[in-house]
């Protein structure tokens, strides 16, 4: 099968798919390495995969997009010029959102009608569904957040971040009005969206890393544990303040507790220390920012525990990626999905309350509790979230849509509709 990916793809994340040297190629877009783990199955299993994604370190004309290929040729990426600016004009280009990603989307169905796979598999409902769509070949579309949620919960004190989210909700229900096939990453936010459409959304789990699998081991507690964080971006949603709090109060119990910060506003003099060092709270705590998701795990395996404190979660990549490994996790008991991923492989508490964070965290690493979550966790994984498991429900959805537009009458071999 010739199976289309569209969705932010960072070439740092598929460089083990690709051809040569890879330093002269375009970044990508950052945010999707489930991507990547999905591609290397499905060219594991003999499909041809042609990925399409996003990238704002082209020129911006229509003829720039760039293709890398696949080191067995069964494999090309295609990245498509994305405007840098999201507001402000882009040279003769107004910012992206103002006409709600018209140029890239544009881009996006161009490339993709260049090569016709059979199928196309959009992931998140803005830019890169509707792209797949207006093509008019056999889609899913897998739902990774709730626009209307994401809007809401947006505390920024900046207003054209908060219209930004709210503009993102109109390209999302265009998406969700004409939309054939969707999934969405767990039944929490399969119920979050279903009253967007007529569709039934069908729920199928992001697939878990098998770095991750292969990184598990038996842990043991220790009384100088290790604690991560993970955390893209230093805002209301992902409320870091209340855990930096409950780890600072952790030390008075567990003074050899270390604690190690990563994503978006967690690096050396960014956000998090700085607001640390203004509490005078930094002791024990280490600012390492964002690193490459292969990497990341790796860091991830050297901890001993993952304190996760979103107010909301339409899955919780890095947590089930944690239980993956062993690692026990301390997260919200109404952080959306969460309860659903963490099951009893971790300890919920209320993550708006600096306290109870403490309470999780000093239970958790309790000799009569630890080890026996650690191992719940690992068995979690490999009962619900394989990559394994999540590709064979996504290959049965192409077959289905491939099947349905057949049945429609639509003619899928000249699909080249104006742009």
């Amino acid at each position: 099968m010739h199976i289309g990916l569209v969705g932010p793809i960072a070439t740092a994340d598929i460089k083990h798919l690709l051809n040569g040297d890879i330093t002269r190629l375009p970044k990508g877009y950052a945010g999707g390495p489930l991507l990547a783990t999905l591609i290397t199955e499905l060219l594991a299993r003999g499909h041809t995969v042609s990925a399409f994604t996003l990238t704002n370190d082209l020129p911006l004309k229509t003829d720039a997009a760039v293709t890398a290929i696949g080191a067995d040729n069964r494999f090309s990426l295609y990245y498509v010029p994305m405007r840098p600016k999201a507001w402000r004009p882009n040279g003769w280009l107004p910012g992206r959102i103002m006409d709600l990603f018209r140029f890239e989307i544009q881009g996006l169905k161009r490339a993709i009608l260049e090569r016709k796979p059979e199928v196309l598999h959009a992931h998140w409902v803005y830019e890169f569904a509707l792209a797949a769509i207006d093509t008019g070949l056999p889609h899913v579309i897998t739902c990774h957040d709730s626009p209307l949620t994401i809007a809401k919960l947006n505390t920024s004190s900046r207003p054209t971040r908060s219209l930004y989210r709210w503009l993102r909700v109109l390209m999302a229900r265009k998406t969700f009005k004409s939309a054939k096939h969707l999934t969405a990453v767990s039944p929490y936010m399969r119920d979050e969206v279903q009253a967007m459409t007529k569709t039934t959304i069908q729920v199928v789990p992001n697939p878990v890393d098998d770095l991750a699998v292969k990184l598990s081991k038996t842990r043991e507690t220790s009384d100088a544990p290790a604690i991560a964080m993970v955390c893209n971006g230093w805002d209301g949603r992902k409320n870091p303040e209340p855990g930096l709090l409950a780890f600072n109060k952790l030390l008075q119990s567990i003074p050899k507790a270390t604690m190690h910060l990563y994503g978006n506003d967690f690096g050396p003099g960014q956000i998090a220390e700085t607001w640390c060092v203004r509490k005078g709270i930094n002791q024990g705590m280490h600012f390492h920012g964002p690193v490459p998701h292969k990497q990341l795990l790796q860091e991830l395996a050297k901890h001993d525990l993952l304190l996760h404190t979103s107010i909301e979660e339409s899955f919780g990549m890095v947590i089930a990626e944690a239980m993956a490994m062993g690692i026990p996790v301390v997260a919200g008991e109404t952080s959306g999905a969460v309860p659903w991923v963490v099951g009893n492989s971790g300890t919920l508490c209320n993550i708006r309350a600096t306290d109870d964070i403490t309470r999780a965290l000093r239970k958790t690493l309790m000799p009569e509790n630890y080890s026996s979550i650690a191992r719940i966790g690992m068995a979690t994984v490999k009962a619900r979230f394989t990559t394994k498991a999540v590709t064979d429900a996504f290959v049965e959805a192409y077959n289905t849509a491939i099947a349905n537009t057949a049945l429609s009458g639509v003619n899928t071999t000249d699909s080249k509709a104006p742009l």
